[in-house]
């Protein structure tokens, strides 16, 4: 078994809760080469304290990861809150290779931000116009506090940290833009983002300027929790999960390798998926978390996604990120109708962009597109695009710039 070891934050005087990793995922990683790294960012650490989660529980000392990009003006009315996706990260631009608070978690494909075509000057969300920040969610693995950090016992929180929901996420990073002394600003929300940018808005509509969601609508659909459920059984049945008090250094990867490949499938266009392939099978089992010996080339991209993912989310993590997303109902996180929501908005004069994705499986152009006509309904200044695109849900990560239009004309006004 290797041996667990402590990630900690050496350059700073940050109180930081530190993580325990598996020394056997260890690598070299290789030399950056990207052009990114010309732009070298440092993720940042705020504790906001003990944190009371909506299900009552409270735990100590809660830590939030995140970075920024650009000036904060001296009015403080330039600030963008950017959400990550499902599984992404803070780091959203620039070049970071070091975040010991996410120990080997944090794998060398994280180490370009993934919104890197977005962010810059010049680009979508300007560098030189606006000061953008993106934070780690709660619950996460990736340097704010989760259920692998230490708790007070000095053990990792595990199963015994709470579930985690949206207004969770919102009320927490609140706190962050408190810190900065930000009234308001605006929100972009990508996938569970967009989710998250909804429960933002109801608990502090006065705070938002503008809303926009990309690939994301007020519930999720009934494949998708089914699917989230198939997720949690297929960590839970991997005999290392121990009912999620596993230690880090030996965790359930094949479980974890199982849940990514039942979600995955949502995430790509699936007519497209033997282009994304790749056209030749690779026979070769090693380095996968499996037995079986793949037999086509869909086989081997999906055991290579699942094991790839393994080596870099803890599986208590995953659980909790993948149920906010499932149980994620706009009406259930906020206590009042959809509609009454949607009214709410208007009466605070906030406006919406949605953008939907042609071969989106996760939330349909059809869904987002009757989302845009009920915000309409009730009074919500709001726009509406499609992307057309072959990537289906990714596409926002995979091709950026189909949106650098339409984003930046709505932004500019």
């Amino acid at each position: 078994m290797a041996d667990c070891i402590r990630g900690k934050r050496k350059e700073t005087g940050v109180l930081v809760t530190p993580v325990l990793f598996f020394a056997s995922f260890s690598n070299n990683p290789p030399p950056p080469t990207h052009k990114s790294m010309a732009c070298t960012v440092t993720t940042q650490i705020h504790n906001i304290g003990n944190f009371t989660f909506d299900n009552g529980m409270e735990i100590p000392d809660v830590q939030l990861a995140y970075e920024t990009y650009g000036t904060l003006n001296a009015e403080k009315s330039n600030a963008i809150l950017l959400f990550h996706a499902l599984t992404g990260s803070h780091h959203a631009h620039g070049y970071n290779d070091t975040l010991p608070e996410a120990g080997n978690f944090w794998q060398p494909e994280y180490f370009e931000g993934w919104w890197d075509k977005m962010i810059g000057p010049g680009k979508p969300l300007d560098t030189e116009r606006y000061f953008i920040i993106c934070v780690n969610f709660v619950g996460s693995c990736y340097g704010s506090t989760g259920p692998a950090s230490l708790a007070p016992d000095g053990e990792p929180w595990g199963s015994r940290f709470p579930m985690v929901n949206a207004n969770d996420q919102a009320r927490a990073q609140i706190k962050l833009m408190d810190h900065f002394g930000i009234d308001r600003f605006a929100l972009v929300g990508p996938s569970i983002g967009g989710m998250l940018s909804l429960a933002f808005t109801n608990l502090h509509p006065q705070r938002v300027r503008t809303v926009i969601i990309i690939g994301a609508d007020y519930k999720p659909a009934i494949e998708h929790k089914l699917s989230g459920f198939e997720q949690f059984c297929a960590i839970e049945m991997d005999e290392k999960y121990r009912e999620g008090r596993y230690p880090l250094c030996d965790p359930p990867l094949r479980g974890v390798a199982l849940a990514r490949i039942i979600c995955h499938k949502h995430f790509i266009y699936q007519e497209g998926l033997a282009k994304r392939a790749r056209k030749d099978c690779n026979p070769d089992r090693k380095g996968l978390l499996t037995w079986f010996t793949p037999q086509e080339s869909i086989q081997s991209y999906m055991l290579h996604q699942g094991t790839k993912f393994a080596k870099r989310f803890d599986a208590n993590a995953y659980i909790r990120i993948i149920n906010m997303w499932t149980a994620f109902d706009l009406e259930s996180v906020t206590g009042r109708s959809t509609d009454a929501c949607f009214r709410r908005f208007a009466e605070y004069g906030i406006p919406f962009m949605l953008f939907s994705i042609s071969t989106d499986c996760c939330f349909s152009p059809q869904a987002i597109s009757a989302f845009h006509r009920r915000l309409v309904e009730n009074g919500v200044q709001a726009e509406y695009k499609c992307i057309e695109s072959e990537k289906g849900h990714d596409s926002f990560l995979l091709e950026p710039e189909l949106y650098e239009k339409e984003l930046t004309a709505y932004l500019n006004r």
